[in-house]
């Protein structure tokens, strides 16, 4: 037998070692598990995390669920333990339910980093926790409700076991990361801290902090009204998608609205171009071969309620389109209109200085439609560009929309 043969059976008895044991301590795992009444769950739905919006959740277009543990507390308090990524994390959470709904609330202890993606204000730290946790939340008087002298003291007796707290509320769920999943022993005692401090945020006088159900179905932080959809290619016959090449398709595919700003939808298309090439080597002999390049485009569109005339607002290029009485405006954008009086009522001097002090997305105004070409399709970029056009549409004149055969602004100014 040769040193390479001998190698190669080294290597593979190795390999073939290593699995036996792997398989037979994940056997004796899963039968811990099992012993105290919980349920392993090697690939759950996304319902599992349905119902969850706040970071980790809520965030990005890739999200993936995996491995997942579920079960109650001694007290008969529901949990999960379940790894999830999505595009700028990846981990594991821990969760025990509460009795209500409650608004995000953020807390952190030890020198654990803010979750990705978090916005919140930072609020005082009771003087029962001391110094080095931070507090954030949206509503400074609801942090002052819930982290009442019992809960605080469960803060600090669970983070006196785990270095680091980092602990959220999402909904009816108190959320912590990395939870010890990997021993039953160290995860029990550790789930039954977490639902001490459930209990003692359920005794908490927070009625009026009670958020409404939404529907069980996957949305995006801060944002309540948009929901992932996935795949949609209908959408490729009623949207300005590039028609050329073949093999058109969507995904990552958005809709929703914010507040009363216009519903959007928001997705990637991607297609395919095909061409032969030919090539002729040095003896005079022709090879012919067939190249696919693969292509996509991010597509975001607004509906709006009226058809309007057509209209082009973007950075000036070789053409400067339309001319203003502002030079500054003039110099930065280009407008391009159908109806010059339309584009002259629509970009007022106010609408200038806001677009200046704003500049969007390049975008056209296409019948009911506003398309923007944002570069990419991103969460940051789809927010963005619908609190930019909520602005812009509440800078059109009410006269504008009443010629267009609406009774009054149907976005009026904030």
């Amino acid at each position: 037998m040769s040193i390479f043969a001998w190698c190669l059976m080294v290597m593979g008895l190795g390999a073939l070692t290593w699995f036996v044991v792997w398989l037979v301590r994940r056997e004796r795992y899963l039968k811990s598990l099992r012993e105290r009444g919980w349920t392993f769950v090697g690939s759950p739905v996304f319902a599992a995390v349905a119902r969850l919006s706040n970071p980790p959740f809520g965030i990005g277009f890739t999200r993936s669920p995996d491995d997942q543990i579920i079960g109650a507390t001694s007290q008969g308090r529901p949990f999960q333990v379940i790894e999830y990524r999505h595009e700028h994390w990846g981990g594991w959470v821990g969760m025990v339910t509460l009795s209500r709904r409650l608004p995000e609330l953020w807390i952190t202890g030890g020198q654990t980093q803010p979750r990705y993606g978090v916005m919140a204000t930072m609020v005082p730290v009771p003087a029962q926790l001391g110094a080095g946790w931070t507090v954030g939340v949206q509503e400074p008087a609801f942090a002052t409700d819930v982290l009442t002298a019992q809960v605080c003291e469960q803060l600090y007796a669970m983070a006196s076991g785990q270095p680091g707290l980092n602990l959220s509320i999402d909904g009816d769920q108190l959320v912590v990361l990395d939870p010890p999943r990997k021993d039953a022993e160290l995860l029990a005692p550790w789930l039954e801290q977490l639902a001490a401090i459930a209990a003692a945020i359920d005794a908490a006088p927070l009625d009026r902090w009670v958020q409404p159900e939404h529907e069980a179905r996957l949305t995006f932080y801060q944002h309540p009204d948009w929901y992932w959809i996935g795949e949609d290619d209908l959408l490729l016959q009623t949207t300005p998608v590039t028609r050329s090449g073949h093999g058109h398709s969507t995904s990552e595919v958005i809709r929703g609205r914010d507040g009363d700003g216009p519903p959007f939808v928001a997705f990637t298309h991607h297609w395919k171009t095909t061409r032969t090439e030919t090539s002729t080597d040095s003896e005079g002999r022709t090879t012919t071969r067939t190249v696919t390049e693969h292509h996509s485009e991010a597509m975001l569109g607004f509906q709006l309620p009226v058809r309007m005339p057509w209209l082009q607002v973007g950075r000036r290029g070789l053409s400067s389109g339309i001319s203003f009485e502002s030079e500054d405006f003039n110099r930065q954008f280009g407008i391009f209109a159908q109806d010059k009086k339309f584009a002259y009522d629509v970009i007022h001097p106010r609408q200038m200085e806001f677009l200046m002090a704003n500049p969007p997305s390049s975008f056209q105004i296409v019948d009911d439609w506003v398309w923007f070409n944002p570069g990419e399709h991103s969460h940051p970029l789809v927010a963005h560009n619908s609190r930019f056009l909520r602005a812009f549409l509440a800078g059109i004149p009410r006269f504008v929309w009443r010629n267009l055969g609406l009774p009054d602004s149907p976005y009026p100014q904030a």
